[in-house]
């Protein structure tokens, strides 16, 4: 029979067994034991999680400040800098023209929507549509001088 505190792992001290064992009835011991034993092999385990947890959270320490001083070495040549900076500036070029047809062509798609709905209004209201008045008018001048060219005919000459 072990009995050890929980959270140190040191037997227990001897007035806490004495009470222990006066306290309790020799039916709760088992199970108590059985507790104190489970208590302690999950604080194991709790342990050992920890630990490794500690070690990754290390690892990633140095995984950062390798990071960290690859971005801030100090040999960067200003030829480097120029041809990263010239080749970053090439892509945002060609990403800004993709980006330009896509919104040329969006574009150009709700024109023609907005079109085919002003056309469908028209025909909905009955209404004449732009082309058909324009039409209209033409006719109209164009029989407007006909007449006029049928009003003019000179006067009989005497």
């Amino acid at each position: 029979m072990m009995n050890r505190c929980i959270s140190s792992g040191d037997p227990m001290p001897s007035s806490v067994q004495k009470s222990t064992n006066s306290r309790f009835p020799e039916f709760f011991r088992e199970p108590l034991e059985g507790a104190q034993a489970r208590l302690a092999s999950f604080e194991q385990g709790a342990e050992k999680v920890f630990e490794g947890m500690v070690l990754k959270g290390k690892e990633s320490g140095k995984d950062w400040a390798k990071l960290v001083q690859r971005l801030s070495r100090p040999e960067w040549k200003m030829e480097e800098l120029r041809a990263r900076m010239s080749k970053l500036r090439e892509q945002s070029v060609e990403h800004a023209q993709v980006l330009r047809g896509r919104a040329e062509s969006f574009r150009t798609d709700a024109l023609e929507r907005l079109q085919r709905a002003q056309y469908k209004a028209v025909e909905l209201l009955g209404v004449a549509s732009r082309e058909q008045v324009e039409g209209l008018a033409r006719r109209l001048d164009k029989l407007s001088r006909q007449m006029n060219k049928v009003n003019r005919t000179p006067p009989p000459r005497a």
